[in-house]
């Protein structure tokens, strides 16, 4: 959802060694999902929970009614094409819906992401 290296370079923690800026990392993601997740109903974690999860008669019916022509998005194709890769072998539509989920049921993402590496960052300041 939000890469690494989006997060080493808010955190300006470029110079710390590989496993302290994996920890911090690790903390920032949590921070991040924690912030999201105050955001949504209980019905929506379990929702996107069973997507992550890879329940694929949650994940087909979802993808059915919010975005039908998905195998037509250019983001699912590129799924579609590293499946192979994928050392976890995660389904296409799997990864495709995890986005898609996020993207259409908390628009403001972007916010909450710079909300929870702002209070993070303040924290780790304090420290």
């Amino acid at each position: 959802m939000y890469q690494d290296e989006q997060i080493i370079a808010q955190l300006n923690i470029e110079e710390l060694p590989d496993d302290e800026k994996t920890e911090v990392i690790t903390e920032a993601q949590v921070r991040i999902g924690e912030t999201i997740a105050e955001e949504l109903t209980s019905e929506q974690l379990t929702e996107y929970q069973a997507i992550i999860d890879g329940n694929e008669q949650v994940i087909t019916t979802w993808l059915e009614k919010n975005v039908p022509d998905y195998k037509e998005e250019a983001i699912y194709q590129s799924f579609e094409e590293g499946y192979e890769s994928d050392p976890e072998h995660n389904s296409p539509a799997k990864l495709f819906a995890s986005i898609a989920w996020i993207q259409l049921t908390v628009p403001h993402i972007q916010d909450l992401v710079a909300k929870a590496i702002e209070s993070f960052k303040q924290e780790r300041s304090v420290r």
